[in-house]
């Protein structure tokens, strides 16, 4: 297919920082077809940790560096964009971002919208989840993340049953760990007899890392020795460093802040915990699954796509302390069933959800909006 043939699909997303759904666009970007399609990625916002990452990947990238959300000269210079470059696919994933292009594309009828959902509609406040439903039949195609997210979502199959897809979020096989995690246990502190419990993400309410303070407590009075390690930032770094102090628990959780090295800190755990209020299909988890750390984590639509209660993970009820605690103690103390089931997970991981499999369900998309043969 000649260059000036290649469909251009123009990523208009929250930042590059290197959380999930910013990692869901460059694995697709990375995998999409270079003689089918050419991609510029337009960050909102100004963290660009992964802009060499996207670069590499062949994508043109145009940040527009808001300093706030009503920048008018960043919106109006994403119209400029959207008017000078002449798109064929613009794509969101997120409420705030997506409501501005659907009225946008209404003045620009050659461009076809696509929303990723990587979130459930229930999380955001009231009037973004008002306008986002108000505006959704806007969209060209709305992309589920899971399965189990589309299940909840409850669309009106009359209304949206030829626009709406799954494509499952994947995990990189890169992100498997390769190394020893005995050297991270070291320079952590973190003695051989106790048990490292770890959990990737920012630290924010949706991740519930409160929740797993409350369990860790309920676990130190059965006199175990255990360890918390929280990779990632957040607003409630203070809140939950109070919190750990509070209930006596607070030398027993190591916050570590932004990490690079998450495939060395999950080869160093014992229990992987996500104990996360919501999710769309949460990577994180994928992941410490696919480097084989037995799970447990939230019953939630998020995780019902890779999280099979006493299969491939252990699932707890939401904002339960008592259940995690159980939960965990329960990998820890039968750690035969514990390998079986790390296993299994792992192996679910590596033949259903990759990031190329992902990619492909994305260019396929992609393709049938432009009539193109897939």
């Amino acid at each position: 297919m000649p260059s000036k043939e290649r469909i251009h699909v123009f990523y208009f997303i929250h930042d590059l920082a290197p959380f999930g759904a910013q990692r869901v666009v460059l694995h697709t970007v990375q995998n999409l077809s270079p003689d089918k399609f050419r991609v510029t990625v337009c960050p909102f916002w100004g963290d660009e940790t992964l802009a060499p990452a996207f670069a590499a990947a062949g994508a043109r990238i145009i940040p527009l560096r808001a300093r706030r959300f009503l920048d008018v000269r960043a919106w109006l210079r994403l119209a400029r964009l959207l008017i000078s470059e002449k798109p064929d696919i613009i794509q969101t994933n997120l409420a705030e971002m997506a409501i501005p292009v659907r009225l946008l594309s209404l003045f620009l009828p050659s461009l076809h919208v696509v929303h990723s959902v990587q979130n459930p509609f229930s999380c955001y406040p009231v009037y973004w989840r008002l306008l986002d439903r108000a505006t959704l039949a806007l969209c060209d195609a709305i992309i589920f993340c899971s399965r189990s997210l589309k299940e909840a979502a409850g669309l009106n199959p009359r209304h949206f049953n030829n626009k709406s897809f799954i494509a499952q979020n994947g995990v990189s096989i890169k992100a498997a760990p390769a190394a020893d995690g005995r050297g991270l246990r070291e320079e952590l502190g973190i003695a051989e007899a106790e048990k490292m419990i770890c959990c990737v993400g920012r630290l924010v309410g949706q991740k519930g890392q409160d929740i797993l303070i409350e369990a860790a407590a309920i676990l130190a009075g059965e006199k175990r020795r255990l360890r918390y390690v929280l990779a990632g930032d957040g607003e409630t770094l203070a809140e939950l460093q109070a919190q750990a102090e509070l209930r006596g628990v607070g030398r027993d959780f190591l916050f570590l802040g932004r990490r690079s090295d998450i495939a060395r800190i999950l080869s160093a755990c014992d229990v992987y915990a996500a104990p996360s209020r919501w999710e769309g299909l949460n990577i994180a988890l994928g992941e410490a699954m696919l480097a084989g750390k037995p799970c447990v984590a939230t019953a939630i639509p998020g995780h019902a796509d890779i999280l099979k209660d006493g299969v491939t993970g252990v699932a707890v009820p939401v904002r339960d302390p008592i259940a995690l605690a159980a939960g965990i103690a329960k990998m820890l103390d039968n750690p035969q069933d514990a390998r079986k089931i790390a296993a299994a997970a792992s192996t679910l991981i590596r033949t259903d959800f990759t990031v190329e499999a992902m990619a492909k369900k994305y260019e396929k998309i992609y393709l049938y909006l432009m009539g193109r043969p897939g």
